[in-house]
Order: structure tokens, then C-alpha cells, then sequence
């Protein structure tokens, strides 16, 4: 199954994307799966990296290009932003913003928080940013994470991930570390919407009985809080993909 079936996304659907490990890729991976079957927005409700020409078939940048983005017909992959910053990065449209082009795209894909491209970040109080009419919340989160030192190197707002999962500087990120993340009220599914769907990342780079222990431990958790409706584990650079419906 292509990825897109396995989210089971549906033709006018909003998808927000959330966390760290992938969040970018697997928005283009998206884009690129879903880009012969009609007209697909790829945007930021905050910043991300200018995409390459490549990636995209229309790129359109500031106000101006509203109404270009909005009426244009054609089939392909359009990316949107209010400009260009001077990291190089797309500033991002107000979430409703994105309500207001609803049905005049057959997909919206948006990236809703910033990671600083580190594997592992908490939030702040303003993020993420989630439009109100979003369908599917996926929150990315990556298994390379494991064993990896918690510090500002690693660690996107670090001193929020140590309150978030009461860990110090220093110490190593283990499972209960990442379930933390995933179930805190002020983690992962934080101001989400529509369908919640945790997406873990980079399965390739741990053994399968850490797979196995960590989606046991996710999915009785779940049992107790019912936040996730469904879990899909795999790796985006290798192209394999499985998942479990929670619902």
C-alpha cells in the first residue's frame, strides 16, 4: 500500500504534521504520492526550509500569489508562504488562512511546528499552530532517538523537553521518554484535531524487539488515555511502511 492509502487520506483532506524525525520528508513524500491525482497545497503554519525546484511545480511567494495559488487549475504540487526570511526559510500563512482555500485544493498538507531540524523537540506555549478544520494529525516521531543524549545539540527547546519528561541534561532518551512524549498533554497530540495518527520514523535503526516493546507499550497506554487512533511505523528513506488501527 502506498502511504497515503495507508493514512487513508481523502480528497479534500487538511493534514497536519507535528514533531521532529521526518516531519518535512514525509510531507513531500505525501505530496509526491498524491500529485497525479490533483491539486496539492504544501504549506507551513510556521517556518520551514525554502523547498527545492525539484519538489515542487509551483512555488509562489508572498500575497500577491493568493489568488494565483487559489484559482489556478492545473494538477500538481503548489508550495505557498507569505516570504522568504533570511534563513532562507518559507514563512508560513495563518491557519485560517488555510480554511479559506479548503475545497479549492483536493489536499492541504501542513507542517505545524519547527524542529530545527534535530530528531527530538517539546513545545512551546504558541505551537503547534493547527487549523481548525484540520482532518488528519500526524505526529512524527523518530526511533534514532533512543540511546541519543538529551542536550540542546540533540534537543529542539530543550529546557521544555526536560519538564516535559522530567529527564535531566545528560541522560540518555529510553522508551518511557518517548511515550511521555507521545501521551503528555503538552506533547506530541497537543491541540490536535481530526484523526490522530502517530507516525514513528526510522525503524531502521533499532533492533525489532525494541519495535515490538515500544508499539506494545504505546498501544496499552492508548488503551488508558484513547488519544491515538492509529500508530504507522516504518522508514521513510527505505519506503516500508506498516501500521495498526487503535480504533
Amino acid at each position: 500500500m502506498k502511504l497515503y492509502e495507508i493514512l487513508d487520506i481523502k480528497r479534500e483532506d487538511i493534514i497536519s504534521i507535528v514533531g521532529a524525525g521526518g516531519k518535512t520528508t514525509l510531507m513531500f513524500y505525501l505530496a509526491s504520492e498524491l500529485k497525479n491525482k490533483g491539486k496539492i497545497l504544501v504549506t507551513t503554519t510556521t517556518k520551514i526550509y525554502n523547498p527545492e525546484k525539484e519538489e515542487v511545480d509551483y512555488l509562489a511567494i508572498g500575497k500577491e500569489n493568493y489568488d494565483f495559488i487559489k484559482n489556478n487549475k492545473e494538477h500538481g504540487i503548489y508550495v505557498y508562504g507569505e516570504g522568504i526570511n533570511d534563513e532562507n526559510k518559507l514563512i508560513g500563512v495563518e491557519a485560517n488562512l488555510i480554511d479559506d482555500l479548503k475545497g479549492t485544493f483536493d489536499y492541504i498538507l501542513i507542517e505545524a511546528d519547527g524542529s530545527k531540524k534535530k530528531d527530538l523537540k517539546a513545545w512551546n506555549t504558541i505551537e503547534p499552530v493547527i487549523c481548525s478544520k484540520t482532518d488528519k494529525y500526524v505526529g512524527v516521531l523518530s526511533l534514532a532517538t533512543i540511546n541519543k543524549e538529551i542536550n540542546n545539540k540533540n534537543i529542539h527547546r530543550v529546557e521544555e523537553f526536560l519538564t516535559l519528561t522530567n529527564s535531566k541534561i545528560g541522560e540518555k532518551v529510553n522508551l518511557d521518554i518517548l511515550i511521555e512524549i507521545i501521551f503528555n498533554k503538552k506533547g506530541l497530540f497537543k491541540g490536535s484535531a481530526g484523526e490522530n495518527i502517530l507516525f514513528l520514523n526510522k525503524v531502521d535503526k533499532v533492533d525489532e524487539d525494541i519495535i515490538t516493546l515500544i508499539l506494545d507499550k504505546i498501544t496499552n497506554k492508548n488503551k488508558e488515555v484513547k488519544i491515538l487512533n492509529k500508530i504507522i511505523y516504518g522508514s521513510l528513506k527505505y519506503n516500508f511502511f506498516e501500521y495498526i488501527n487503535l480504533e
